[in-house]
């Protein structure tokens, strides 16, 4: 068993390297994304869907890629059903079911730079020659929400221990102490990280006005070239057999 635990470590290092981006090049697909979603008929989303999948498993990111691809092809059903429905009140859902749709490859294309560690990604896009506010705001942007998840299960499974959480059918009949047990929770922690995150930037010399340094090596290779001119070349290829209309 030692031997293949050995070659196993061995296989993943070496998937490591051949996956692992640089932050410019994978902000820059978050771009052609959003540009690429903006200009396509409705009818090309779900093969964007299908690039931007192809694009994170290249990145390692399996688990909440099939996620997405699940909450796609649900929020493409009821996209069918709606339209095919003659109720007039369908026409909200299927105005929200399209705007579903449109936002769900851009979020899919940022999975790969929220895992980006925040001083390794101020330090590449400081490299672009972005100032230092801008860098802090989207180094938090991209790790505010993956907190924030962690912290909203956190709060359900206590909430659920007292018989208080909001998934719970009974408690959808009360809804202010649904929203007093959760909500000011998430809100008094969000202060809290806000707080500690502060003091963390500052300890690590944020506010320092000379040249700052990283503890890691950046650099754009030849994995990122290859990953952008595929990258590129699936969404022209989408855009032109969709015939890149916008609606």
């Amino acid at each position: 068993m030692e031997p293949a635990a050995k070659y196993g470590r061995v296989a993943c290092k070496i998937m490591k390297i051949l996956i692992e981006a640089d932050p410019r090049t994978q902000l820059m697909i978050v771009l052609l994304t959003s540009v690429a979603v903006f200009i396509a008929d409705f009818s090309v989303i779900p093969w964007i869907i299908l690039v931007v999948a192809l694009y994170l498993f290249a990145q390692g990111i399996y688990k909440q890629t099939a996620q997405y691809l699940l909450a796609a092809l649900a929020l493409y059903l009821l996209q069918i059903w709606v339209s095919i429905s003659s109720l007039e009140i369908m026409t909200i859902f299927r105005f929200l079911t399209f705007l579903g749709l449109r936002f769900i490859p851009v979020l899919m294309s940022a999975l790969a730079l929220a895992r980006v560690p925040s001083g390794k990604l101020i330090a590449s896009l400081r490299k672009i020659g972005l100032p230092m506010g801008l860098l802090v705001t989207l180094a938090v942007s991209f790790r505010f929400m993956p907190v924030m998840k962690l912290e909203y299960e956190a709060i359900q499974i206590s909430a659920r221990l007292r018989g208080v959480s909001v998934v719970s059918p009974k408690n959808w009949l009360r809804p202010l102490s649904t929203f007093e047990y959760t909500i000011v929770p998430l809100m008094m922690r969000s202060l809290k990280i806000s707080d500690e995150l502060a003091a963390s930037a500052t300890t690590k010399g944020i506010d320092h006005p000379g040249r700052k340094t990283s503890i890691y090596q950046i650099s754009l290779g030849w994995r990122d070239a290859v990953l952008t001119i595929a990258y590129i070349g699936l969404l022209v290829a989408v855009l032109v057999k969709g015939g890149g209309g916008a609606l």
